[in-house]
């Protein structure tokens, strides 16, 4: 009986994370090709990652280039209108931006893992004051322990309220979930912390230098429109678009907002989004194919198209096409609920 129920199981629910890793081997594409040769074709493509790192950079300097020109030829009114939007897309490119560092977390900006780290450090830890190596542990819990009270990244935990949107909003959030990782590294071993806590106190510094200098740049010109419109993008929005996203991939359909997933288990829930400009660019760097992702860990998310269009022309096809949604969707079908 045991072996017909798992049976039944597998073939009920093969995108759940043990069951697809137990039947992943024997997958089959409609041309005859098999998962395991298929797989390993899927190497990452170091260029496209650069250059859409890059573009966000571009992206994110052009924004506040562009809000310059817009205060100076402003009145009250529409300055403070700017602000606001000019916030709103800056944190939208650093959300941009920082969702590549969970690409480094999983060595796939670079070929040599020495350099994978440094380069990540170098080009969006500044953006967060913090190391890839504290991260990386961080995050590989979230991948063990996912829909567990043991997860680290637990924004999918909260019912998505005006209340969340809020708190997210203005940093409240922020701080209890720095406390909960500072907790856990600190009980890492005795050797691993120490190289933790280096890293994490020199980009900590590199990254309090780097938000220096930019406020520094806009003091020097006497832009205090600028200076405000940097805060509120470093400090509000970029929080809730990163806080936002990782709701809507992991948020059951069937959670409920009067329970306390940090003592109950909420269970395995990830979602497959699309590839339009902006399910691409808020779910960037392959969040947008969050549940790929779960399922196969290390592909680049410069491969994971490949990877989805391949398990759509398997056996298991209906069951991937079933998954696919988008953030708008998702949004309205989780708000306060």
């Amino acid at each position: 009986m045991k072996t017909a129920e798992t049976h039944t199981d597998l073939i009920n629910n093969p995108l759940d994370e043990k069951n697809f890793r137990s039947i992943r081997q024997s997958l089959l594409n409609k041309a005859g090709v098999n998962y395991a040769d298929f797989k390993k074709s899927l190497t990452p493509k170091y260029g496209k990652v650069w250059f859409d790192i890059f573009l966000g950079w571009l992206l994110l300097i052009s924004i506040f280039v562009l809000s310059a020109f817009a205060f100076e030829n402003s009145g009250l009114l529409l300055r403070m209108v700017v602000l606001i939007i000019g916030a709103a897309f800056g944190g939208y490119m650093i959300a941009y931006l920082t969702n590549f560092f969970h690409e480094a977390a999983h060595f796939n900006i670079s070929k040599s893992r020495t350099k994978n780290d440094q380069l990540a450090n170098l080009s969006i830890g500044i953006l967060l004051g913090q190391g890839i190596k504290n991260y990386r542990i961080i995050h590989w819990e979230h991948h063990k322990n996912l829909g567990q009270p043991t997860d680290m990244e637990i924004s999918y935990f909260e019912s998505l309220s005006p209340a969340f949107i809020l708190k997210s909003l203005f940093g409240i959030r922020v701080f209890k979930l720095l406390s909960a990782r500072n907790n856990f590294l600190n009980a890492q071993s005795v050797e691993k912390l120490k190289e933790l806590k280096r890293e994490a106190l020199v980009q900590l510094i590199v990254g309090f230098l780097f938000h220096v200098l930019v406020l520094s740049v806009f003091v020097y010109f006497r832009q205090w429109w600028m200076m405000a419109e940097w805060i509120i993008a470093v400090g509000c929005f970029y929080p809730l678009f990163n806080s936002l996203r990782q709701l809507l991939e992991h948020r059951s359909d069937d959670a409920h907002k009067e329970e306390n997933y940090r003592e109950i288990s909420h269970g395995q829930h990830t979602r497959l989004f699309g590839n339009n400009p902006f399910q691409k660019s808020f779910g960037s760097a392959g969040f947008n194919k969050h549940l790929l992702h779960h399922l196969e860990p290390n592909i680049s998310y410069t491969r994971l198209n490949d990877l989805q269009k391949f398990l759509e022309e398997s056996d298991i096809g209906e069951s991937v096409k079933q998954k696919r949604t988008s953030y708008t969707i998702t949004f309205f079908t989780l708000f306060n609920r």
